[in-house]
């Protein structure tokens, strides 16, 4: 009996410790998401409407400014590819850090 408790007990834990990974990645997840609507908001479309209200401004919008809202747009794309890989960058390192402890607690 004593046995039986101990092997239930053994495996509730883990399979407690592999929901509490699941959670973390399916949050992981919803943060990325997150981070890359947040990017597409300040890198592309605010700075294309700042552009469009400036452009405006005289009635028409020529080459020029079209040419600037090119730009716009180019940067930021890059900047949202660069928020977007930072993002899961530190993402990754806190999943080797969750795959560390639950090594480190299955060891003892």
């Amino acid at each position: 009996m004593k046995n039986e408790l101990i092997a239930g007990g053994v495996g509730t834990a883990l399979s407690a410790a592999g929901t509490a990974a699941q959670t973390n990645e399916v949050l992981q997840t919803i943060s990325l998401i997150i981070t890359i609507i947040g990017a597409l908001i300040s890198f592309i479309v605010v700075p294309l409407l700042n552009w469009y209200k400036s452009a405006k401004k005289d009635g028409k919008i020529g080459v020029e400014e079209i040419t600037d809202a090119a730009n716009t747009l180019k940067d930021g794309l890059k900047n949202t590819q660069d928020a977007v890989q930072h993002s899961q960058t530190e993402g990754e390192d806190k999943r080797e850090e969750i795959k560390d402890e639950h090594n480190k607690e299955r060891r003892v």
